[in-house]
């Protein structure tokens, strides 16, 4: 054979994290709900270079891992993106995504702790369309190769500026937290029989007390907001019946966390406790209200559909244990 004939070896799987935002191009080749997020990400800080993998052959992307952190965390605190590209074979799909995951995790991952949780953001009715199931199923596959298993399927929510608030009950009167202690109090009596299904695996290793105060330094309190929009809703002689704390979380306006005390529950005295964060909000000009909740968690879900909120999207929670 002439040597100018001879076959050209065939590139190999290169399985690497981008450059920097030069590469943006590439990694969002694959496209992704998130994608018009990643360019502010980096520049913020909640997402790295190192973060971010790519499976290339030759100059074709065919899978993307990517993880998200709060800004100066050492390290990531949720897999946020995983995609392949779906035009490829069922068997290279899954072995493909798995040599990304594995390789990455290795590389960006403390040794020695569990990964963390994987989040997908999927369709409302991802189950009755034929594609939208395979995409989602693929992911699932994927990480189910590398050890992680569901862990909570949720509901995406959203209220709309136009969509009617309901005027004030009268039943309760509304003022925010005096302080953390009382924050804090209030948010571990809450956790006595919770329906959400991350408190209620955290109860599994923690205290109540210790479970909200995590849940308060590592999310709460770190909203850009002011705690000046938190409320707690007290009945007329001032005893607390619960708390809504809505909040920006630099993404969208969103109600971060509601709650009402055990011993009130079953009088909906939710809806009024929704309303009234809701009302802080739409005070802002925002766009849109944000929320979410465990698809099994029906009580809250109701809540949130009599105030007017719909549901958008769902979103899968994977878990290595």
């Amino acid at each position: 054979m002439d040597r100018d004939q001879a076959v050209k070896p065939m590139p190999s799987l290169s399985i690497r994290p981008i450059t920097g935002r030069e590469e943006l191009s590439l990694f969002t080749r694959l496209p992704y709900v998130l994608d018009e997020e990643l360019a502010d990400d980096l520049v913020q800080g909640r997402r790295r270079p190192e973060w971010m993998w790519v499976a290339v052959l030759g100059d074709r992307l065919l899978a993307r891992a990517a993880w998200w952190g709060r800004q100066g965390d050492a390290t990531p605190v949720v897999l946020d993106v995983l995609d392949v590209d779906d035009s490829l074979p069922a068997p290279d799909r899954t072995d493909i995504g798995v040599r990304l995951l594995r390789t990455a995790m290795a590389a960006t991952l403390p040794n020695g702790s569990p990964p963390p949780e994987y989040s997908r953001l999927i369709p409302p009715d991802w189950r009755d369309g034929t594609t939208s199931r395979r995409i989602v199923e693929d992911r699932m596959a994927i990480l189910e190769r590398t050890g992680a298993r569901l862990f909570v399927e949720r509901l995406r929510l959203e209220w709309r500026p136009g969509t009617p608030i309901p005027e004030p009950s009268g039943r309760l009167t509304f003022r925010p937290p005096h302080n953390h202690p009382e924050m804090a109090a209030l948010m571990t009596r809450a956790l006595d029989g919770t329906l959400d299904a991350h408190s209620r695996h955290s109860l599994t290793r923690m205290s109540a007390d210790a479970v909200a105060t995590r849940h308060y330094e590592d999310e709460l309190a770190r909203y850009p907001s002011p705690k000046e929009w938190w409320r707690i809703a007290m009945l007329p002689d001032a005893e607390p019946v619960g708390f809504v704390i809505p909040a920006h979380n630099g993404y969208n306006a969103i109600i971060a966390y509601i709650a009402v005390l055990p011993e009130h529950r079953g009088k909906r005295y939710v809806d009024d406790i929704l309303a009234e964060g809701t009302r802080v909000l739409a005070r802002q000009n925002i766009p849109r209200v944000r929320a979410s909740t465990d698809l099994g968690n029906v009580p809250m879900a109701h809540a949130f559909e009599r105030a007017g909120y719909i549901v958008f999207g769902r979103e899968i929670n994977m878990t290595w244990t």
